[in-house]
């Protein structure tokens, strides 16, 4: 389960200034899978819509059940992708459709993963974004500077994905 913002936005400036990203956030995607892979406590579940995992059991060409059968858990009511031992050798699990270092579904990848590392949970307070994204993402601080109001979309996106 991802972790859940508790309380008041911790991560705010003096009050009126904004948030601690208020000047943007230089990322890009390095394809190296860590935010595939399971690391700390919350960051086990890839959660998903019905209308994801419909999408894609029809890209790997599986009924929508089978496709839930095969390769989804139930995680307190709610539908996660099955974790896996790590094909690389390393220790631990990662989310069952990674590939090396690749996402084997990524054209149809859920709401969650698309908005990485954007989820409010993370923003919420610098302290969180620096323990659980930016020491295990090294596409943190690379890349184009994605500006608060990108930010802000992104963030709306994943406080409307509702799994089901």
């Amino acid at each position: 389960m991802r972790p859940a913002a508790k309380g008041k936005e911790r991560g705010k400036r003096k009050t009126g200034q904004g948030p601690w990203f208020q000047d943007g956030i230089r990322f890009a995607c390095t394809a190296c899978g860590n935010c595939c892979r399971n690391h700390g406590e919350g960051y086990d579940y890839v959660y998903s819509t019905m209308r994801e995992r419909r999408a894609i059991a029809a890209h790997l060409q599986l009924p929508q059940a089978e496709f839930e059968r095969r390769y989804c858990e139930d995680v307190d009511g709610l539908l996660s992708f099955k974790s896996a031992p790590l094909a690389d050798g390393r220790p631990g699990k990662g989310c069952i459709f990674l590939e090396g270092n690749h996402c084997s579904i990524y054209a149809v990848r859920p709401t969650q993963c698309r908005t990485f590392p954007f989820w409010p949970e993370v923003l919420a307070d610098r302290e969180v974004w620096r323990r659980d994204v930016e020491s295990v993402c090294p596409g943190v601080g690379t890349g184009p500077v994605h500006d608060l109001a990108e930010i802000r979309e992104t963030v709306e996106r994943q406080r409307a994905f509702e799994p089901d």
